[in-house]
C-alpha cells in the first residue's frame, strides 16, 4: 500500500473521531454484562472505546494484553494505551489484533522512534500516540511529533497514583496547544486518568478531542442515564 493510500485511511479515522467526546474505558465494566453494555454504547453511537495493556513493570498496574483487543470488532474503534516494557513487541500484537490507535508511554523511553517506525509503515497503519505523564517536561514531545498522530496527557502518574491538580492539567493543555500552533489541525488531544464529569467538563472548554474514563461511567448500575449525562454535558 502506498503512502498516499495510507494517508487517506488516517484521515477516515479522524473524521470519525472528531464526533467521539469520550474513549470509553472497557476494561472498567462489568465483564459479565459485556453484550448488554457494548449494545448501550452502540445506542448511544459511543464507539471509541480504551484499553490499557500495561504488565506490571512500567507501573504496579497489570492487566489484560492485546487478547482483549481482539475481542471487539466493527464499528469499535480501539484505542489502546501501551504501559509496558517492551513497547515494540507489544504494539505488534496490539496492531494484529486490530488496534486503531496505539499509544506509547514517552516516559518508558525505549526506542520509541523505532516503534512508530514500524506501525506507520504496516498497510492500514493505526493511528500513533504518545502519552506523557503530569509532571514530565512537554518538551520532550517535540522529537516524536513528526510520527504521531495523538497526544494523551494524562493527569494521574501511573507509576506512582500521584495525580496533578486542576490548574495544573488545564495549564498543560494550554501549553500543548500552543507548542503545536499551526499543526494542531493535523493532531488529536486526549485527557485520560481518574476522569469526573466536572473535570471532564473544564478540560472539554479548551480544544481537545475527547476524555478517557472508565471507572466513573461504570460506578453506577444505570450506565445507560450516566453515558447519556455525559453526552450531555460534554456536547
Amino acid at each position: 500500500m502506498n503512502a498516499d493510500t495510507s494517508n487517506t485511511d488516517k484521515v477516515r479515522l479522524i473524521s470519525r473521531l472528531k464526533s467521539q467526546p469520550i474513549s470509553v474505558g472497557i476494561l472498567a465494566s462489568d465483564w459479565l454484562k459485556l453484550s448488554e453494555t457494548l449494545s448501550i454504547l452502540s445506542r448511544r453511537q459511543l464507539q471509541l472505546l480504551h484499553f490499557d495493556i500495561a504488565d506490571g513493570q512500567f507501573s504496579p498496574l497489570f492487566t489484560v494484553g492485546s487478547i482483549a483487543v481482539k475481542q471487539f470488532t466493527h464499528p469499535f474503534i480501539k484505542d489502546v494505551h501501551l504501559m509496558v516494557k517492551d513497547p515494540l513487541s507489544v504494539a505488534q500484537s496490539c496492531f494484529h489484533a486490530g488496534a486503531d490507535i496505539i499509544t506509547l508511554q514517552i516516559e518508558t523511553d525505549n526506542n520509541l522512534s523505532a516503534v512508530y517506525t514500524w506501525l506507520n509503515a504496516q498497510d492500514h497503519p493505526p493511528l500513533c500516540g504518545i502519552s506523557i505523564c503530569p509532571e514530565t517536561d512537554l518538551s520532550l514531545l517535540q522529537d516524536y511529533l513528526p510520527q504521531v498522530d495523538l497526544i494523551q496527557l494524562l493527569t494521574l502518574d501511573p507509576r506512582m497514583g500521584k495525580k496533578a491538580d486542576e490548574q495544573t492539567v488545564l495549564e498543560r493543555i494550554k501549553q500543548t496547544l500552543e507548542m503545536l500552533g499551526t499543526e494542531r489541525p493535523y493532531k488529536l488531544i486526549a485527557v485520560d486518568g481518574s476522569m469526573n464529569l466536572e473535570l471532564a467538563k473544564k478540560v472539554n472548554q479548551l480544544d481537545i478531542d475527547w476524555v478517557v474514563s472508565g471507572s466513573a461511567l461504570f460506578a453506577s448500575p444505570e450506565t445507560e442515564q450516566t453515558l447519556i449525562k455525559w453526552q450531555t454535558e460534554l456536547g
